[in-house]
């Protein structure tokens, strides 16, 4: 059974989400999400891709300290056969993430200028 490729982590206003690629087979293949946080010294299940048919695994939730290392890796199965894992780069989410600007509206009234700022979402 081939390994996922390209393992890739994003992650934009604080949504932190696993990718990968996997090459068409006749088989449905199903993936296992596993992570690493740096406190906890080993893998778990990353409960919500668990046999997930998806190539993107939503990692948001695991991630409960932003300043500490974390590394994720996934795996195929496709019926009793099984991969090797395919470990991501470390992810540091206040490293690596991305915050989007904030979103202004502008307007005017009589002689001044309203500026209203709305954080991202």
């Amino acid at each position: 059974v081939p390994s996922p490729t390209e393992i890739v982590v994003t992650s934009e206003n604080f949504k932190t989400v696993l990718h990968w690629q996997y090459p068409s087979i006749s088989e449905t293949p199903h993936f296992i999400v596993e992570i690493k946080p740096y406190s906890l010294g080993y893998y778990k299940n990353v409960s919500t891709c668990v046999n997930t048919s998806a190539h993107f695994c939503d990692v948001s939730e695991e991630i409960c300290d932003p300043y500490i290392s974390h590394w994720l890796r996934v795996k195929a199965v496709v019926g009793s056969q099984q991969s090797a894992y395919v470990e991501a780069d470390e992810f540091i989410l206040q490293r690596h993430g991305k915050i989007g600007p904030p979103k202004l509206n502008l307007s005017r009234h009589g002689d001044k200028i309203m500026v209203d700022i709305y954080h991202p979402e």
